[in-house]
């Protein structure tokens, strides 16, 4: 498998705490910062589109939020050759609590619900947020995935739609521009909530796109 996992900085003193396993990915400039990996996803989306990599980029906090080694993070994609993408979820234990990380998410991120009840609808969900059940394997709270370009592509596209479809509308647009909360010491609207929630949604309305999640 050819195969490369990025690790972003967004500050040179960042650079100290990354793990020799990822390859480090320079995001100093930070150009947007309001979409976080977004932009970074798309332009490494365009450079690999035409090769058989599968490539993820993890955040420099993987080794505090994870406490999974980068190698053996590596070693398990390895040895399970054959799927479009590969994703580890920290909180693996909110499958236990939760039907969704919509209403997961409405606790630490209030609005959410209401905001998936406006959007559901328009990228073919007909289930009401509340009885929308995902499978343990659907949960992915973390940008932490690794995938091919079948995957990259289908993806940014999915996520390209739902934010045209927020600009469209004021409502959506309002709470994940406008709206949000303190985090890590500072104001954060909720659009990186939104759109890590996103990968979830995708694979369940792409099942063609295999998917293997880390035990």
């Amino acid at each position: 498998m050819n195969l490369i996992l990025y690790q972003a900085y967004y500050q040179q003193e960042q650079l100290a705490v990354l793990d020799p396993a990822f390859t480090p990915y320079d995001n100093t400039e930070n150009k947007q910062p309001l979409l976080r990996e977004v932009p970074i996803w798309k332009k490494l989306t365009d450079e690999h589109k035409d090769s058989d990599k599968h490539w993820g980029l993890m955040s420099w906090r993987w080794s505090q939020k994870t406490n999974v080694p980068p190698i053996q993070f590596k070693e398990w994609i390895l040895a399970n050759e054959g799927y479009d993408v590969y994703h580890l979820d920290p909180f693996a234990h909110l499958a236990n609590e939760f039907p969704n990380l919509w209403v997961q998410g409405d606790i630490w991120h209030p609005g959410m619900l209401e905001f998936a009840r406006i959007l559901f609808p328009k990228i073919g969900i007909d289930t009401p947020v509340e009885q929308y059940k995902y499978l343990p394997e659907d949960f992915g709270t973390c940008n932490y995935f690794v995938g091919n370009s079948k995957f990259w592509t289908s993806y940014i596209g999915f996520i390209d739609l739902c934010l045209k479809l927020c600009d469209e509308d004021e409502r959506l647009s309002n709470y994940i521009y406008k709206e949000g909360r303190q985090y890590n010491g500072h104001f954060v609207p909720y659009l990186p909530f939104v759109t890590e929630r996103l990968f979830s949604i995708h694979n369940i309305l792409n099942r063609q796109i295999t998917v293997k999640k880390y035990p």
